[in-house]
């Protein structure tokens, strides 16, 4: 029975509302490909500055500190005459999914983020990112394939589609979580810088969930 709930929580979600605030005149589509597309520049222009960010614990003064420099910093040259509503979680979903993409080929990807007993364990730091590791070591092909989509497209929808049996099959369990189409594309970025990185990302500060699915 709670399977099922998440099903339709989870199928809902794909649906829902875009998650980042319209910028004034445009439509929320319209919004979303712009945090992306300025995500892309700040990635190119100042690849070191976006790794230093990815790098942190979010949940850090220091992360809140680094976001807001790397976002206004860049903002002349990414974003001219442009007036941004911010989205924390999309802009540095972006620069994770550029990062990702720009270094690497599906077979990498998926060796990448695959579970290694032999590695220290990724220490999942909430359920929303326990249940992102899980899907994407259970579908890392369709999670790399969701990347390769121009946010808002029809093939986003249909990549986001593939993805969603892994998706309600890796909520923990009981619990409830819904979230919209750009939100779970940046969970899932994020969630898979951090296991692609040669080792694990965690606060020392952090109290992480462990075990498996969240562990390599």
């Amino acid at each position: 029975m709670m399977r099922a709930t998440l099903a339709l929580v989870c199928a809902a979600a794909l649906a829902a509302p875009a998650l980042a605030k319209p910028i004034a005149g445009q439509t929320d589509d319209l919004s979303i490909q712009s945090m992306h597309n300025f995500s892309v520049c700040v990635a190119d222009e100042t690849q070191r500055g976006a790794e230093e960010l990815l790098a942190l614990d979010y949940r850090s003064p220091e992360y809140a500190k680094k976001i807001n420099r790397l976002a206004h910093g860049t903002s002349s040259r990414c974003a001219p005459g442009s007036a941004y509503r911010f989205n924390g979680m999309l802009f540095a979903g972006g620069l994770a999914e550029r990062l990702l993409i720009e270094k690497r080929d599906r077979t990498r990807f998926s060796h990448e983020v695959a579970y290694d007993a032999a590695k220290p364990p990724v220490e999942a730091r909430n359920p929303t990112e326990l249940t992102a590791i899980c899907v994407i070591r259970a579908e890392p092909a369709k999670t790399w394939a969701l990347f390769q989509t121009e946010p808002t497209s029809r093939e986003e929808l249909i990549a986001l589609q593939a993805i969603s049996p892994a998706l309600v099959g890796c909520v923990p369990q009981g619990t409830k979580m819904a979230m919209n189409k750009p939100g779970l594309r940046a969970m899932l970025a994020l969630a898979a810088y951090r296991l692609a990185q040669p080792e694990p990302i965690a606060s020392a500060a952090a109290k992480p969930i462990m075990g498996e699915p969240g562990s390599r």
